[in-house]
């Protein structure tokens, strides 16, 4: 991954945000490496989850709900649908995270792997970060 020379992206993102985008794409990669659908799923929702954290204002948490998905639809309006999809997810994570029996199949990880793979890339565009053919 590179970023832009000064390190900062569109609007002043701090390098926080950057290591954050960057932290996801790891998890990314540890969903398409899983073994099972289940695990494809969780690491794909917590590579969503931590690049929607890139894209938050840093500092002491507003009034109002505080999860990652909530605060995306606040902060950053033109991402409201994206965590509207993804904190529908959120139960079903909570409960694969804690290993309580859920089915995941295949295809649904796949699709959900591929529709996190694509709000990453919109993450990486507001931060400014640049892909290895740029």
């Amino acid at each position: 991954m590179t970023v832009k020379v000064d390190g900062r992206g569109p609007g002043g993102g701090a390098l926080g945000s950057l290591s954050r985008a960057g932290r996801a794409e790891v998890l990314r990669g540890r969903a398409v490496a899983a073994h099972s659908p289940a695990e494809r799923f969780l690491e794909a929702y917590r590579a969503a989850r931590t690049a929607a954290s890139a894209l938050l204002a840093p500092g002491p948490r507003r009034r109002g709900p505080s999860d990652v998905w909530h605060r995306l639809a606040a902060e950053v309006p033109e991402m409201g649908e994206w965590a509207a999809a993804f904190g529908g997810y959120s139960t079903l994570a909570a409960a694969v995270e804690d290993g309580l029996p859920r089915t995941v199949t295949a295809r649904m990880a796949d699709d959900f792997l591929w529709a996190v793979g694509r709000f990453l890339d919109l993450v990486d565009e507001r931060l400014g970060v640049l892909g290895p053919a740029a």
